[in-house]
This record gives C-alpha cells, structure tokens and sequence, in this order.
C-alpha cells in the first residue's frame, strides 16, 4: 500500500478524503490540528495539496501562497494540487522547487448542483510518465469504467477555469431571462422547463431563486473574478459584472 497523505481538510480536502479511504490517506491541516493524521519523519508517496486558493482583487490573481507552502513543507515523492490555480502555475512550481507536481482539478461541492451529479473522471495534468503514476495509484480507487485525461499541466488548469467560468455564465444567462420573464409576465419556472426539453441546453444550474438569482459560491466567487481579470476576457468580465448587479438589486 502506497503512503498517502491530503493536505488540508476543507471541503476539497474532506471529500478527497472519503473518496481515496480506500487508500487510507493521511491528513494534515495546519488550521484543523485535531484532524492531523500525518506521520512525522514520513515521506509519503503521494501528497494530494486541497489547500484553498483566495482572489486577491487588487492583483487581478489567485493567492497560491498555501499550495507553495504545502509543496514546500511536506516530504512527498509526487504532489497532486486539487487547488484551483492560474495557468503555468504547476510548470513554475516544478521548475522552482525540482519536485514532481501534477495538476488534477476537482468537483467537489456544498450543494445538490454538485454532489448530485457523478463525476466519473479523472484529469491529470503534467509530465506524462509522472500522470501515469498517479493513474496507477487511483486505479485502487476506482474501476475500469473511470475515465483518465492526461494532458500537459496548462490545459488541466484552465479546463478548470472554463467549468467554473461557464457555470456562472450559465446562471446568469438564466438570471438574464427570469428578468425578462418576471418583466413580462411569465412564469420562470414554466419557462425553464420549456428551455431545458432542448438536451443542448443542459439542466445543470438553470434554476433561479427569487431571493438570489445570482451566483454566489466560494468556487465561483473567487476563480470567475480570477480568469475574467487576469487574461481581460471580455464576456467573463461582463457576466461579472451582471452578477455584482443583481447581488445588488435583489
């Protein structure tokens, strides 16, 4: 059995956690000491970094000091950063620290939007024969239904990006129109269910809630900003925008 061990116990780090028990990971959370599990003098096989990412505002970028800190201190063979971070990042880190880092973003979650969907996917992305490894690893976990991508790090980080990007779109598109149907006098819940028959439309996060039609989530909140700023992408950073307006208007 190989030696592992998460980093940080958040909601990532949590659910990481039951998902990989099969492995009987070790923990270590430097803010939730009465979760730590970690060995000390161990080195472990696989680190899996689920420390979380901040927006910083004024710098238009994601706060990676946590992952950086976590690489550095923790005595590993391979790193696994579940953290969401900009593009290059995991190709800056190899190059600076010499480690073998891989990037594989998650889909956990807080609420039935995403703890009822499967996700029966796994994305590696790195150094091909470093991926491999891992793959190796996570075979104990899953069956041979499971789905790996192994792609080069960049393309796994901003995959991660562009889910999280098109599901705030997504909601606000649906905000955008239960506006318009709330103007004219049409009922938006009827309207959704006329919109969603089209299986190109996709059911995924077309409710609205009259208290809040807007998203607001610890994901979406901090990487939307993150990518809209940091790359100038024009839409995303209208469909920020858009959101800060309703927040403040309903």
């Amino acid at each position: 059995m190989k030696n592992v061990l998460i980093v940080g116990y958040g909601c990532v780090g949590h659910n990481l956690h039951k998902e990989l028990s099969v492995l009987q990971p070790d923990v270590f959370d430097k803010y939730k000491t009465e979760c730590n599990t970690k060995k000390e003098n161990q080195k472990y096989d696989f680190a899996f970094i689920c420390v979380d990412t901040p927006y910083i505002d004024e710098n238009n970028v994601c706060d990676i000091k946590e992952v950086e800190n976590a690489i550095k201190e923790t005595n590993a063979e391979i790193f696994i950063v579940k953290s969401t971070v900009l593009p290059g990042t995991i190709e800056r880190l190899v190059k600076e620290t010499g480690k073998k880092i891989v990037f594989s973003p998650e889909y956990y979650g807080g609420t039935q939007h995403c703890n009822n969907f499967e996700f029966d996917f796994t994305i590696l992305g790195g150094k091909k024969e470093v991926c491999l490894k891992v793959q190796q690893l996570l075979q104990n976990v899953y069956d041979g239904r499971h789905v790996f991508r192994i792609v080069d790090s960049k393309t796994a980080e901003l995959a991660k990006y562009m889910e999280n990007a098109f599901l705030a779109t997504k909601v606000s598109f649906c905000g955008q129109f239960w506006l318009i149907a709330n103007e004219i006098g049409v009922n938006y819940e009827e309207l959704r269910e006329c919109f969603v028959l089209d299986p190109r439309a996709g059911k995924s996060h077309t409710f609205v809630y009259d208290d809040k039609p807007y998203w607001q989530s610890h994901c979406l909140d901090k990487d939307v900003p993150a990518v809209a700023e940091n790359y100038k992408a024009r839409l995303l950073q209208s469909v920020v925008e858009f959101n800060k307006w309703l927040k403040n208007n309903f």
